[in-house]
């Protein structure tokens, strides 16, 4: 039997708890054996949070499983499967449809109602418990702030955070470099000609390691701790990793030791203002192809630039890296080429993919789902919602019985039920009408042929968003291989469009993609 054994840790659950990798790594190995697995693979997530499930290691578990070389998965526990209850639910359904058998080592589950209540509960309960932590956490931070002090490591250049006293110190061999970054940019320096020449000159980073990039210059100039006052609670991380910007007049500010004058910190925002004003006022240019062209000679991405060239202002694609640290630097000498003459190369090659109706039948049918697979669906569906509804159920039911009150993190919870339940009826009304129309005895070559000339028809009258979207969907990469001549729009120019041909980023068919933003527009 072929089995995967799936264990996760963050930084602040090994320091508490004292989980480690190698330890939940030899008991879930020697259950798997137990249990009669023949051939075991470890996927493994390092400080990595599971409130996530956007994690590599548990990407490739998934990726297996769904291709159906796992028949069992052993985790110690819930939570290192997942923090969310609605993630857990999510997983061991996914799990359970591809014929995969979930097994914890420290909790007993059981695929039956009895035992999909408790597990559902459980999650419910200890994610409530987590979430009360974090509240208190958090509360204990602010008033820690309020009182002058560091509620968290500051991890600023020029600073050192010293966990003893909690304190902020200075790291005085970064004085200077920090004095002389602010009075060069109050001068007239550009942000990446002072990150070019910390690089001149051998200035080590932060982390002591790589190029000084003109971003960390901007972040420094910005912030307002080198003059003597750290802000707290700039962003709000209550409803996610990234967090929500929070209004200034609630940032917490906390004294630190001054680098610099506060008139050199001013005089040097104003000219980032100013700066910034300068370029918010000029035009903005659109890019068909931003994310998609690559360089034929060097190999580095081309990005969209407004520049002029032989006296000629005009929209332009470079594989020129100015910015200080970035990954190689280009072509030399400098590679530009118009962006009008390389957008309409690929716009009318994806005209000519949608009117070839034997290429569009034959890639539209491709992924085109059978009936017995429509069929498969909704019964999933079906499954998925009866278990939604189970899950608010049991969150109603230990409301009722008093084991959690009805707080903002209940609210959201119940919220979310609520919004997967509305997804999946639609989905259902959607795989429904497809059954109706018969769509799962095929495409009809007719329809796709009218479907493609009704798209035809107005293609080129598109918005620009809707052209993007659209030469997303077909296109995966443009290479521009040569140089354009003095006077010659193309020149020695050769244009590669490679077709997309395995799934869409939605997860669907992209020929069939296409035609549902032809309908849709």
């Amino acid at each position: 039997m072929r089995a995967a054994v799936y264990v996760r840790v963050s930084t602040e659950e090994q320091v508490e708890t004292g989980y480690s990798l190698a330890e939940q790594r030899e008991a879930c190995i020697r259950r798997a054996k137990e249990l009669g697995a023949t051939s075991i693979t470890v996927y493994a997530d390092e400080g990595v949070s599971g409130a996530t499930l956007d994690r590599p290691g548990l990407s490739a578990l998934r990726r297996e499983a769904r291709s159906g070389r796992i028949e069992l998965v052993v985790c110690r526990d819930p939570d290192r499967l997942s923090r969310r209850l609605a993630h857990q639910l999510l997983l061991t359904e996914e799990l359970e449809r591809w014929g995969v058998r979930l097994e914890f080592i420290s909790f007993e589950w059981k695929d039956t109602p009895e035992g999909r209540l408790f597990y559902a509960v459980r999650g419910a309960i200890a994610e409530y418990e987590r979430e009360k932590i974090r509240e208190r956490t958090t509360l204990g931070r602010l008033q820690k702030a309020r009182q002058g002090g560091i509620p968290v490591g500051l991890d600023l250049y020029g600073y050192t955070y010293n966990p003893e006293t909690g304190r902020v110190e200075v790291r005085e061999e970064e004085v200077a470099v920090v004095r002389e970054i602010f009075v060069r940019f109050a001068g007239g320096w550009g942000y990446s000609a002072i990150a070019r020449w910390l690089n001149e000159q051998g200035v080590p980073t932060r982390r002591r390691k790589g190029p000084w990039h003109r971003q960390v210059v901007a972040q420094i100039i910005a912030n307002s701790a080198y003059a003597g006052t750290w802000y707290y609670r700039r962003r709000d991380f209550a409803g996610g990793r990234r967090g929500q910007p929070v209004p200034p007049e609630h940032w917490i500010a906390v004294p630190v030791p001054a680098l610099i004058p506060e008139d050199l910190w001013l005089a040097a925002r104003q000219k980032a203002e100013a700066a910034r004003r300068l370029w918010a006022s000029r035009g903005k240019h659109d890019y068909l192809l931003s994310g998609l062209v690559t360089c034929g000679d060097c190999g580095l991405p081309m990005s969209g630039t407004w520049m002029s060239c032989w006296g000629k202002p005009d929209r332009r694609y470079t594989c020129r890296r100015h910015a200080a640290g970035s990954r190689g630097g280009g072509c030399r000498p400098t590679k530009v080429v118009l962006a009008r003459p390389v957008e309409q190369v690929v716009w009318d090659r994806v005209k000519a993919w949608l009117g070839d109706s034997e290429t569009l039948a034959r890639e539209a049918t491709s992924a085109w789902p059978d009936a017995e697979e429509l069929r498969r669906e909704l019964a999933r569906v079906d499954r998925l919602l009866v278990e939604t509804e189970r899950g608010r159920q049991n969150v109603l039911a230990a409301l009722a019985g008093g084991w959690f009150d009805l707080d903002a993190r209940t609210r959201n919870m119940l919220a979310e039920l609520r919004h997967r339940a509305e997804r999946l009826n639609r989905r259902k009304k959607e795989i429904e009408a497809e059954i109706a129309r018969g769509t799962g005895g095929g495409p009809d070559p007719v329809g796709l042929r009218l479907a493609a000339a009704s798209l035809l028809a107005g293609i080129d009258a598109f918005a620009f968003e809707e052209k993007r979207e659209l030469v997303r969907a077909l296109v995966q990469q443009v290479v521009v291989t040569g140089r354009p001549r003095a006077g010659d729009a193309c020149g020695d120019l050769t244009v590669t469009v490679v077709p997309r041909t395995e799934e869409a980023p939605d997860g669907g068919n992209p020929f069939r993609r296409a035609l549902t933003l032809g309908r849709k527009y």
